[in-house]
């Protein structure tokens, strides 16, 4: 059964999204001391299935963007999306994360990159799929306390031998412009 809801919700949160209103960040603490620490908790809470562990690293309202463009806009909707996959095709998967770099932008916030890998994801008949790598962005802020929380990730799957994606009969497909010689194929008209 599809959730509803009423008008007077609709023109408020209309309203908000307009004025790019944002919760308040909590005062803390955190379970995450430093920007690095998002890494080890998500990681530990990947390993264990833990929607709800990594969902309490996000701020309320954060943002999280899934590899296929999912945009999940709050705390709540990252553990239930994250509860189904662990339910799921991600049901004893492991996370690693294979590389890593911090960027503190001033005292109060920082920018994590992060190179994964998954291995153990199901396929939708439930048989195991191959690895996967990506990389991760999270934007972090700290709080009053010291403590940081995320308020932005945005995870991405790295394909192979690809520069960019093309949609091909209507399927977005990794492509690549580089041929054999290792440079771009440039048509003969656009050579200086």
């Amino acid at each position: 059964m599809a959730k509803t809801t009423s008008p007077g919700r609709i023109k408020q949160l209309k309203k908000l999204a307009a004025l790019g209103s944002r919760l308040p960040l909590p005062a803390g603490p955190t379970p995450i001391k430093a920007p690095l620490d998002v890494v080890s908790k998500f990681t530990k809470g990947w390993n264990e299935g833990d929607a709800k562990a990594i969902s309490e690293l996000f701020a309320e309202d954060a943002d999280f963007v899934n590899v296929v463009g999912l945009w999940w806009t709050s705390r709540r909707s990252i553990r239930r999306a994250l509860k189904r996959g662990f339910a799921e095709w991600f049901a004893g998967s492991r996370f690693t994360v294979e590389k890593l770099s911090q960027r503190l932008l001033g005292s109060e916030a920082a920018l994590i990159i992060a190179r994964w890998r998954i291995e153990g994801q199901r396929d939708p008949d439930g048989e195991l799929a191959g690895t996967r790598r990506g990389l991760a962005t999270v934007a972090m802020q700290r709080l009053e306390d010291g403590t940081w929380l995320c308020v932005s990730g945005h995870f991405t799957d790295i394909a192979a031998a690809a520069d960019t994606n093309l949609v091909v009969a209507g399927v977005v497909t990794p492509t690549s412009y580089i041929t054999a010689s290792g440079t771009p194929d440039v048509p003969e008209a656009d050579k200086l």
